[in-house]
C-alpha cells in the first residue's frame, strides 16, 4: 500500500521536476521567439506600417499576440525534448545534493523514487494529445491571420493558385482566395455531367460568397460564364447557387485547404479523414500514426536519458544535460529518417511511423533496467 501512496518525498521530487520543466520549457521557447524576432524585426515593422490604422496602432503587440497564440504549436514540437532535458536536470540536482542514494536506502526502487518524473512525462503526453485535438483547431486560424498581418502587411489573408476537388467530383481552380471576406479571384469550376463524360466549365473574374441572397446561398459572379464543350457559345451566369455545385461553400474550401496546411496543425479526425479520402498520399498516413507515437516520446526519451544520469555520479550537471541533448538528437534524427522513408515509399508508412518508437523504446527499457543504482 505504501508503495503507491503519495509522500512528502514525492512532493519534494515533484517540485524539483516541475521547476526543471518550467525552466527548460521557457528557455527553449525564448530561443524560438528571440531567433524569429531578431531575424524578422525590420520586416515586421515594415509590414505593420502597411496595415489599416486600427491594426497599425497596435504595433509590436501584434508580434507578441502572434507568438502567444503560436505557443501551443511550439509546445507540440518540443515537449518530449523538454521532458527529457528537465528529467536529466532534476536528477542531476538530486544527485549533486547526494539525495538519490538515501531515497533508495529506504527500500524504494528507482522507478518509484522517480514516480513524479514519470507522472510529468505521462501528463505532458496527455497535454500534447489534448492540445492538438481540442485547442489547435480553434487557434490555427488566429495564428495564420496574425502571421499574415505581420509578415504580409494584409488583414485579409490570401491563398493563391490552388486546385481543390469537391466531394461531388467537381474541381475548383482559383488564382486567389480571400479567407476573411470569402472572395475568389479568377475561378474556373469544372463540373462533370452525370449523363456523359463531358465537363462543363464555369468561369468568372470574381466570386463573392452570399449566404443570404434571394436565390439562397451561393456565389455572386463578376463576368461569369458557363462554357459547354458541346456548344460553341457560352451562357452568362451572374449567380452560382448550390443547386449547380452542391458543396461549393467557404466551409468546404477551408476544409480542403487543410490538406495543404502543416500536418502538425491538424487534429486526429482531420488526418483520419484525409487518409480515408486519399490513401495514396503517404504523408497523411505517416502523420496520422506520428500523432500517437510522438507523445510517447516523453516517456521513451526519459527511459533513454536517465541511465546516463545514474552512470555518471561524479559528472557535472552540464555533462548530464549534454547527454540528454545527445539522446534527444539521436531520436530526432532517427525519427526524421524513418518519416522521410515512409513518405517516399521506401518503407511502409505505418511501419515507418512506429519504427523509431519500437527501436528506441526497446533500447530504453534495456538501458533503464540495467542502470546502476
Amino acid at each position: 500500500m505504501t508503495m503507491f501512496s503519495w509522500t512528502k518525498q514525492d512532493t519534494y521530487v515533484a517540485r524539483i521536476c516541475l521547476g526543471s520543466f518550467v525552466v527548460c520549457f521557457f528557455f527553449m521557447v525564448s530561443l524560438f521567439i528571440l531567433v524569429d524576432v531578431f531575424q524578422n524585426l525590420d520586416s515586421y515593422a515594415e509590414k505593420i506600417d502597411q496595415l489599416p490604422e486600427q491594426y497599425r496602432r497596435l504595433g509590436t503587440l501584434l508580434v507578441g499576440a502572434f507568438h502567444l497564440v503560436n505557443l501551443p504549436f511550439i509546445y507540440l514540437l518540443i515537449a518530449p525534448f523538454v521532458t527529457a532535458t528537465a528529467g536529466m536536470f532534476a536528477v542531476s540536482r538530486l544527485m549533486s545534493a547526494n539525495e538519490v542514494l538515501p531515497m533508495l536506502f529506504t527500500g524504494r526502487p528507482l522507478v518509484r523514487v522517480l514516480l513524479p518524473l514519470w507522472l510529468m512525462a505521462v501528463a505532458n503526453a496527455a497535454v500534447m494529445v489534448g492540445l492538438r485535438e481540442i485547442a489547435l483547431p480553434e487557434l490555427v486560424v488566429a495564428k495564420d491571420n496574425l502571421r499574415h498581418m505581420i509578415k504580409e502587411g494584409e488583414v485579409d489573408r490570401v491563398v493563391q493558385n490552388r486546385v481543390l476537388r469537391l466531394p461531388g467530383g467537381e474541381q475548383v481552380f482559383f488564382e486567389r482566395y480571400h479567407l476573411q471576406s470569402n472572395v475568389l479571384d479568377y475561378i474556373d469550376v469544372r463540373v462533370p455531367r452525370k449523363d456523359s463524360d463531358l465537363v462543363d466549365s464555369i468561369r468568372a473574374t470574381r466570386a463573392e460568397w452570399r449566404p443570404n441572397s434571394e436565390a439562397g446561398p451561393g456565389w455572386a459572379l463578376t463576368s461569369g460564364r458557363v462554357l459547354r464543350p458541346d456548344t460553341d457559345e457560352g451562357s452568362v451566369l451572374a449567380f452560382l447557387s448550390l443547386d449547380k455545385v452542391e458543396a461549393f461553400t467557404p466551409t468546404t474550401i477551408n476544409k480542403r485547404l487543410k490538406e495543404s496546411r502543416e500536418l502538425v496543425d491538424l487534429s486526429y479526425g482531420d488526418l483520419k479523414q484525409l487518409v480515408t479520402e486519399q490513401p495514396h498520399v503517404l504523408d497523411y498516413t505517416v502523420e496520422l500514426h506520428r500523432y500517437l507515437t510522438f507523445p510517447l516520446a516523453n516517456v521513451l526519451l526519459l527511459l533513454l536519458a536517465l541511465p546516463f544520469a545514474m552512470r555518471f555520479e561524479r559528472g557535472s550537471r552540464a555533462e548530464r544535460i549534454v547527454y540528454a541533448l545527445v539522446v534527444c538528437g539521436a531520436y530526432l534524427l532517427g525519427d526524421l529518417i524513418a518519416q522521410n522513408a515512409g513518405r517516399q515509399g521506401l518503407l511502409q508508412p505505418v511501419f515507418a511511423a512506429w519504427l523509431p518508437t519500437v527501436l528506441f523504446g526497446s533500447l530504453a527499457v534495456v538501458m533503464f533496467d540495467t542502470a546502476r543504482t
